[in-house]
């Protein structure tokens, strides 16, 4: 169970590290037909508040619209970043979504 968070997590994180690329000014493609401006938006202080928030209805519509499968391929990009991947992989559980992962 531990591990299908952590998987969900380093998902969210790739989400999170695309999305503040693009916010530097830094054009991304699109990535898994995520959008991950708005995941960025809407979920940033549960992954960075201190103390964390819980997820949004906002955050959560988007988590469960995204392509979660699709984002594992870029999960190993989240430990090069810094991310709090275990707070990253709890999102999507605490927003009714499967880890996709396994």
């Amino acid at each position: 169970m531990a591990s299908s968070k952590s998987n969900i997590i380093a998902l969210w994180m790739v989400a999170m590290f695309l999305t503040m690329t693009t916010m530097e000014g830094i054009k991304v493609a699109a990535v898994c037909n995520t959008d991950m401006k708005g995941i960025n938006n809407q979920c940033y202080s549960v992954i960075f508040g201190n103390p964390p928030s819980q997820p949004s209805m906002q955050c959560c519509n988007l988590i469960q619209q995204a392509d979660l499968p699709c984002l594992c391929k870029y999960k190993y990009l989240l430990y090069t970043l810094g991310v709090d991947v275990k707070k990253a992989m709890e999102i999507p559980g605490k927003c009714g979504k499967q880890n996709p992962c396994y």
